[in-house]
């Protein structure tokens, strides 16, 4: 019997206890016939871990940026600049959304999106909704505000929200500037809502959009974008444990309670919360989820998955990929982070920006891409041992 490279790179994949440097692998983008527009009517390719296939679950979109999935494996997209949101069902579980259906229209600037108790809430410039599809036709019936103590306005204004253990609200707000002190103090927070009460969380984060509570441990996360013009490699973006009136230091620390250069001071910085994890400036951190519902390696499972938009101020671009940060059983990350897929920057502009990551309910990947306009379903297939005959 021999054991072929290909199931040499899955043992690793699915043994290796902290970090490991393995080669990607280049995979076609497998499009459908009816999802092959936009920057997917020609052949696209990505490098991804070997064992992993990258297929586009739709297209067409627009802006598609944070995703929910229903009780009933209904995956729903936000489409801010048109204001809707969309329901993709796959009815027949071939991989790919069967249709696309308006479930929510007339919105302002949609983004993060979360179940809880069969409403879909949303988060809203302005204001988080409750919305109701009573019939189960994919088209909500209903909306009720549940709060509109939600700040609005410019600069960073993605509003992302998680349903924490307690069955409270969770909302991030970034700051409206690059490095200002802001007037609002619900900018660049995180901010909780229990019933009818709201207060600020946690303080001190420029542009924390993604947040996601770890499944095992009840703990909050989220993954901070800091500040511009201070060059290609500073400050780091963040991974941050964001705990009930931690201050995070923003806009006078970044990283490791460095005092920026233009506010801070070491004085002011010392009993700020520095972050877990520390990775490449300007990679632009967005969407995260834990993968311990994936249908994949052990290595991957076990991580905090990110989603990097991609640089907009760098001289060399960086970002535009899924990259994973092991978490070890305690709940804590235990090693740095590695690339998952990477590719959509082909070196000279990028034809897709990964926003958004969610782990389905079929054990699958689903990445949102606002460039493309699509959600992308990532699979893993481990190799299989193979006879060279009978000896």
């Amino acid at each position: 019997m021999r054991i072929f490279s290909a199931f040499l790179l899955s043992l690793i994949l699915l043994s290796a206890p902290s970090a490991f440097a393995l080669e990607l692998r280049t995979v076609a983008v497998d499009v459908p016939q009816k999802y092959r527009n936009g920057p997917l009517a020609v052949k696209r390719e990505l490098k991804a871990l070997p064992g992993l296939s990258v297929s586009v679950f739709a297209s067409g979109l627009g802006d598609a940026r944070f995703m929910a999935e229903s009780s009933d494996g209904v995956l729903f997209v936000s489409i801010p600049s048109d204001g809707t949101i969309l329901a993709l069902p796959d009815r027949d579980k071939d991989g790919v959304a069967d249709e696309v259906i308006v479930y929510a229209r007339g919105l302002k600037r949609p983004h993060g999106l979360v179940f809880r108790d069969g409403e879909l809430l949303v988060a809203e410039a302005g204001s988080v909704a409750a919305l109701r599809d009573n019939d189960n036709d994919l088209k909500a019936d209903s909306k009720n505000v549940i709060t509109s103590d939600v700040p609005s306005g410019g600069g960073h204004w993605t509003r992302s929200i998680a349903v924490g253990p307690d069955k409270a609200i969770y909302l991030s707000a970034g700051s409206s500037c690059n490095a200002c002190v802001e007037k609002d103090r619900r900018r660049a927070a995180v901010m909780r809502f229990a019933d009818s009460e709201a207060g600020l969380f946690a303080t001190g984060l420029r542009n924390t959009v993604g947040i996601e509570f770890h499944p095992k441990t009840g703990k909050l996360w989220g993954v901070d974008n800091g500040r511009d013009m201070l060059g290609d490699d500073i400050p780091p973006e963040e991974v941050n444990l964001i705990e009930k009136g931690a201050d995070y230091g923003w806009p006078y620390c970044y990283g490791n309670r460095v005092p920026d250069p233009e506010r801070g001071s070491r004085e002011r910085c010392q009993n700020t919360r520095a972050p877990e994890v520390e990775m490449q400036a300007h990679s632009a951190p967005l969407g995260i989820a834990f993968g311990y519902g994936l249908q994949f390696p052990k290595m991957i499972k076990d991580s905090l998955l990110i989603a990097f938009h991609g640089s907009w101020n760098r001289s060399v671009p960086t970002g535009y990929k899924v990259v994973a940060v092991p978490f070890n059983d305690k709940g804590e990350p235990a090693a740095r982070p590695f690339d998952v897929i990477t590719g959509w920057h082909d070196g000279r502009r990028a034809w897709g920006r990964p926003v958004d990551i969610l782990v389905g309910r079929d054990g699958a990947m689903y990445v949102s891409d606002d460039e493309a306009g699509a959600v992308y379903r990532v699979t893993f297939d481990a190799p299989k041992k193979k006879m060279d005959g009978k000896r």
